[in-house]
């Protein structure tokens, strides 16, 4: 009688985790897309030093880009790979581009700053997606034997 009610109990495990984890994803969703990022930061202007292309990790084809702020030399985080022309251009002809300074780090604009939301968004985003894989696997075993 104990192990039915067990069996029962880990039956429900996943599909409950799954229905937590969705309402978390949704709610942390709109936390994260429903900040104005625009107000975060300061715009400054920089000088373009260095631009190496990415080769691997998570970003693969994104740009890591020094620049040149106060006199010391910064990396700018957040340039795409479609920002390659502009930061060659840059170089070439000594020209400033704009950056946003966001607690010390200068990014490449406001889309590209990554806030303890938005992490905590694309991890309950996994999260919901690997308990829906566990439960499909495991209702495709249940239905093949």
């Amino acid at each position: 009688m104990r192990s039915e009610k067990k069996t029962g109990a880990k039956s429900l495990l996943l599909p409950v985790l799954f229905v937590v984890l969705l309402v978390l994803t949704i709610i942390l969703r709109q936390q994260a897309f429903g900040q104005d990022k625009e107000t975060l930061g300061t715009t400054v202007s920089v000088k373009v030093t260095d631009i190496k292309v990415n080769a691997g990790g998570l970003n693969p084809g994104g740009l890591k880009v020094t620049v040149s702020y106060q006199g010391e030399d910064c990396r700018l985080h957040g340039v795409p790979a479609n920002a390659h022309f502009v930061m060659e251009n840059s170089v070439t002809y000594g020209t400033a581009v704009s950056a946003v300074l966001y607690r010390g780090k200068l990014y490449y604009d406001s889309a590209s700053i990554y806030l303890w939301s938005d992490k905590l968004y694309y991890a309950a985003l996994a999260g919901t997606f690997l308990v829906f894989i566990l439960m499909f696997a495991k209702l495709k075993e249940k239905l093949q034997g």
